[in-house]
């Protein structure tokens, strides 16, 4: 009746993971990346799980010979459904995490009209009670209030942490963070994209020098995005 699926997203947002030297299965939410049960009831390496997502069951099986059966209650499953809000400026949010980040603050009845209106982060923080009530057509003066205090504690937000970013992490071009920082030839790291641009519109100079660039060849920076990522994961757990 069980078939064996080891390492399939399971849907409903859970994922488990076999650990091989502990004899344990951890069951992940695939939205935050949080751990929401650990289960070491088998004695020996476990080697194979199954998930039935519409009773939400969980089958494990292991070298010790027996197979458990695991049942999640409803409220893990609420808590799985309710997505975090993204780790990262803003400005660069997607739709989606807009549409996270109105379920977040209790505003889950507005994702169907921002998303309607393609709403992003950058126009998020662009929105006002005109364009609140003109053009996304929210006609509770108490909900649009809402929505303009909430805007409003996210500009504050973007304000801070963009005077705390180190100027290394800041493209000379773009002068905003970097997100996929390459290095060109002159030796300074740029946005690739920014760079690229430059580049496309011929203008083989440095925009640090004003030199000509000897190549036009760019090469991921991935020391500095990777120290930009844990300067946003330490910035975003203050």
């Amino acid at each position: 009746m069980w078939s064996r699926l080891p390492g399939q997203n399971l849907g409903y947002f859970f994922y488990p993971y076999l650990r091989s030297v502990d004899k344990s299965v951890i069951v992940y939410d695939t939205n935050t990346e949080n751990i929401l049960h650990t289960l070491t009831q088998h004695t020996r390496y476990v080697t194979t799980c199954a998930f039935a997502p519409n009773i939400l069951l969980l089958a494990t099986g292991s070298m010790d010979k027996t197979v458990n059966i695991w049942q999640f209650d409803t409220e893990t499953l609420r808590q799985a459904k309710i997505p975090d809000q993204p780790k990262q400026f803003t400005e660069n949010w997607s739709e989606d995490d807009v549409s996270n980040w109105l379920c977040a603050e209790g505003l889950e009845d507005l994702v169907d009209i921002f998303k309607m209106n393609n709403i992003d982060g950058r126009e998020l923080l662009n929105l006002t009670k005109e364009s609140l009530a003109d053009d996304l057509k929210i006609e509770s003066l108490g909900l649009r209030s809402k929505v303009l205090r909430k805007i409003e504690e996210l500009r504050t937000k973007v304000k801070t942490l963009s005077s705390e970013i180190p100027d290394e992490f800041i493209c000379p071009i773009t002068r905003e963070l970097m997100k996929d920082p390459v290095i060109a030839s002159d030796g300074y790291s740029y946005e690739k994209e920014a760079m690229e641009n430059w580049i496309s519109k011929k203008k083989r100079t440095s925009p640090m020098t004003n030199l000509v660039l000897s190549s036009v060849i760019l090469t991921p920076n991935r020391t500095l995005k990777m120290a930009i990522d844990r300067w946003l994961s330490e910035t975003h757990q203050k």
